[in-house]
């Protein structure tokens, strides 16, 4: 436990103002916890995620906007060795395990802090690599699918198209969706990816919209959007009379590539272009189509606590009986995270990053 005046080793990445994988710079400092204002919470972390969100933050586009100097890590699993009243009150103690979120980072380190609003119980019987898969791409997966049925009936039998299977929270829902019967499409890049979502009992489409939806428009129960590669355009028109689209946002790497397959550069043209898709996007699925649910996983814990928790533990209980296998890419120090950035923004990161500190 920490005392008041014993200062303690700790480590972070990070990086002072936009920019490349190369500018991620290794900090170790002696430092004295005390939480700041905001924060109800401090963990010493386990295992983050080094994910796509990650770069879209450390080039400063994208939909959420970070303050540098930047630590990246979204999401977290770890114990609480500091904490207030507020945590206390919501029945947390020291030594508690919980996961934790944030949008904008923070989770690359030994130690992180959080407002109590977006940390969660989390059991103590999972590895911590595993779980930490569960808080954010699992989660998605699970209630993007639960968004897509009606009055809660299976998917046993149904067409199911996923975009961008290849992604972490693609290949979460290829793994719920096969679990409950259904036919899994995906659209995938390349033949690599092609052939690994086949190993896993998916059916590949190409990449392209204009070369997938010939094949199967107007046949799909259910279509998750990982891409938003034409404003769900094309993904809407896959569906059946009575099928739904559930959008994930801008959770694919393909979502910020311009034409040539380039990621938008840290100057303000990209940024601008990206966050107005982004908004066009989100409003056009969110108000213009019905049968379209918009969801966002950040937004649906904090407006529902109790659901993600009750939902946390779910996917906590099937992994202890490994029903559930999260796919991780690979485990590391923090010392590699900006090697990892070059792997997920090339595309051949398979499946999630998780950083060990």
């Amino acid at each position: 436990s920490m005392g008041d005046t014993e200062a303690i080793k700790h480590s972070d990445v990070i990086i002072n103002e936009p920019g490349d994988p190369s500018d991620l710079l290794i900090r170790v400092l002696y430092w004295k916890p005390q939480l700041e204002f905001g924060n109800d919470v401090i963990v010493q972390v386990e295992a983050s995620t080094v994910s796509f969100r990650d770069c879209l933050l450390r080039r400063d586009i994208g939909p959420d906007k970070a303050k540098f100097p930047l630590v990246p890590g979204c999401e977290v699993v770890g114990t609480i060795t500091l904490l207030n009243q507020k945590a206390k009150k919501e029945g947390y103690r020291i030594g508690d395990r919980v996961a934790a979120m944030s949008r904008t980072g923070g989770g690359n380190a030994t130690y992180a802090s959080y407002p109590v609003s977006c940390i969660a119980p989390i059991s103590k019987n999972v590895d911590a690599a595993e779980a930490v898969c569960l808080v954010d791409v699992y989660m998605t997966a699970h209630q993007a699918l639960r968004l897509s049925k009606k009055q809660a009936t299976p998917l046993t039998g149904s067409n199911v198209l996923i975009t961008d299977g290849f992604t972490p929270i693609g290949q979460a829902c290829v793994q719920l969706a096969l679990m409950e019967g259904a036919n899994v499409y995906v659209t995938a890049m390349e033949s690599t990816q092609e052939s690994y979502l086949k190993s896993i009992g998916a059916k590949c489409l190409p990449f392209e919209p204009s070369n997938w939806l010939p094949k199967i428009q107007g046949r799909m129960d259910v279509v998750i959007d990982n891409t938003c590669f034409d404003s769900y355009d094309s993904s809407w028109k896959a569906l059946n009379p009575n099928g739904v689209l559930v959008c994930t946002g801008m959770t694919s790497l393909y979502s910020v590539l311009d034409q040539e397959g380039e990621l938008y550069g840290c100057d303000a043209f990209g940024d601008v272009t990206v966050k107005i898709q982004a908004m066009w996007a989100e409003t056009k699925a969110k108000y213009m189509m019905s049968r379209t649910v918009f969801h966002d996983m950040y937004a649906s814990m904090q407006s529902d606590p109790k659901v993600y928790q009750q939902d946390l533990k779910y996917l906590c209980f099937m992994l202890e009986r490994s029903r559930i296998k999260p796919k991780i890419d690979y485990r590391i120090g923090i010392g590699e995270v900006s090697d990892c950035h070059r792997r997920i923004e090339s595309g051949k990161a398979n499946g999630t990053i998780v950083c060990l500190p």
